[in-house]
């Protein structure tokens, strides 16, 4: 029996606010109110004050409170009338992107995911020269060296070094032998205190100079130096300490955030990291830890390649996947104006609208989220991990995680959404379930 008057503790809880989806949360909330938060950062508790706030189920249909049916109604006609439907988005959980891909490939959409651009950074790395990554807990209990390439990791994975970087156990490494290395645009001065507590060998740079410190990096470790002073004296100095070290390493790790590196050709300069991981395996042991997973960018990504055999920016117009990571990029299919409706799916979280457009757009979206302009349809869902069971895939995606349901809600799922459309679609057009084409 669910009661929301009383004070309720749940422990064991994944936490679908970043890609690290820790899974040690303890929450103790009544109603609206998030009483507690055990083990969780900043991230975290932003995510379940918000989440435990919005709990409103009525859709907009043009404009004006609509019941379930009317949306779902008006959503058929729409979808049923388009002939390129866009499918982005796609925050939501396994069973959620499962129903969107049925949609989609009902209605002949093609797919993308809103933080497409940072994914495919190192997807069209991955596709094109391959690389050999690890996981947080080969990380966590073998690496001896980890260079932590920019900044913005430590924002996007607030638990990082409590939990993969500096835990309080670890198999095969003693506390406090583990050497971390931040490359990037540090100072001693801003360093934050975790960090700081784990005395990392700081290597100061501009994001513009970090192509250019692992190009010499490699030449180093390959026999085949550069002039060091190219970087200056005193950084030079450093990478060749550097170099020396991850030759010397048991196990070493290079990680990222893809979303940091928003330059032109920035897939040039992740093939660089990966290069550097693969150079160094051929004398030692050396892996790639590309972080990403926020609002489940792995999550639809992972489902899409099983189910299509094909990652994401994949048309299904001509009845089989058509995958082109850059003409399918759902901005430029907005801009060129090659869609004639847009399908958002956002349940993470209220930040994240649409972009403002002349196509008609369906929301399908977090309760409390608001507009500039609204949508033609919106219906609010149900946030996975709050209003629903579900899986979802950490930056690593070694696994889904199961997220729990915490509160009884009336908000649909986007599953449950998506195939109900799916089937609305169906009996419209008078075709069977078979006749599904991908």
């Amino acid at each position: 029996m669910w009661n929301e008057s009383i004070e309720q503790k749940i422990n064991s809880v994944t936490c679908p606010g970043c890609g690290l989806s820790c899974d040690d949360l303890s929450i103790t909330f009544a109603g609206e109110q998030l009483l507690s938060l055990e083990n969780g950062c900043e991230k975290a508790r932003s995510f379940y004050e918000t989440a435990l706030k919005s709990s409103d189920p009525t859709p907009i249909v043009d404009g004006s409170p609509a019941s379930l049916d009317q949306a779902l109604a008006s959503c058929t006609t729409r979808l049923a009338q388009s002939n390129s439907p866009l499918f982005a988005g796609l925050a939501t959980d396994v069973n959620g992107m499962r129903g969107i891909l049925e949609l989609g490939d009902l209605c002949g959409a093609t797919l993308d995911h809103l933080n497409g651009d940072a994914m495919f950074r190192n997807l069209r790395v991955l596709q094109d020269n391959g690389w050999f990554t690890t996981t947080f807990s080969e990380v966590r209990n073998r690496a001896d060296l980890v260079v932590l390439i920019g900044k913005q990791w430590f924002d996007g994975f607030p638990r990082l070094v409590e939990r993969v970087l500096n835990p309080q156990d670890a198999l095969f490494v003693e506390a406090g032998q583990r050497k971390i290395v931040l490359l990037g645009p540090w100072s001693p001065d801003s360093l934050p205190e975790d960090l700081a507590s784990i005395n990392p060998l700081l290597i100061p740079m501009e994001n513009e100079s970090i192509p250019d410190a692992i190009a010499l990096l490699r030449s180093l470790i390959a026999d085949k130096p550069v002039p060091p002073t190219r970087l200056g004296e005193q950084t030079g100095e450093l990478l060749i300490g550097l170099a020396s070290q991850l030759q010397q390493a048991n196990y070493s790790v290079i990680s990222w955030s893809a979303a940091e590196f928003d330059v032109p050709h920035a897939e040039l300069s992740i093939l660089g990291f990966v290069e550097l991981a693969k150079t160094l395996n051929e004398k030692c042991r050396s892996a790639a830890l590309p972080l990403a997973g926020t609002l489940a960018d792995i999550t639809s990504n992972q489902v899409t390649t099983w189910q299509l055999g094909y990652p994401l920016r994949t048309r299904l117009q001509r009845g089989y996947p058509e995958h082109d990571p850059i003409l399918n990029r759902w901005q430029g299919l907005i801009a060129r104006g090659e869609s004639d409706l847009l399908l958002w799916t956002s349940s993470l979280s209220p930040l994240t609208p649409p972009p403002d457009s002349e196509i008609p757009t369906i929301v399908l979206g977090h309760p409390g989220m608001s507009f500039k302009t609204p949508p033609s349809v919106y219906i609010p869902v149900g946030i996975p991990g709050i209003d629903h069971h579900g899986h979802w895939y950490r930056s690593d995606a070694v696994c889904p995680l199961p997220l729990s349901k915490l509160r009884r809600s009336k908000l649909p799922s986007v599953a449950d959404i998506a195939n109900l459309l799916s089937r609305q679609l169906l009996t419209a057009s008078g075709v069977s379930e078979r006749g599904v084409r991908c």
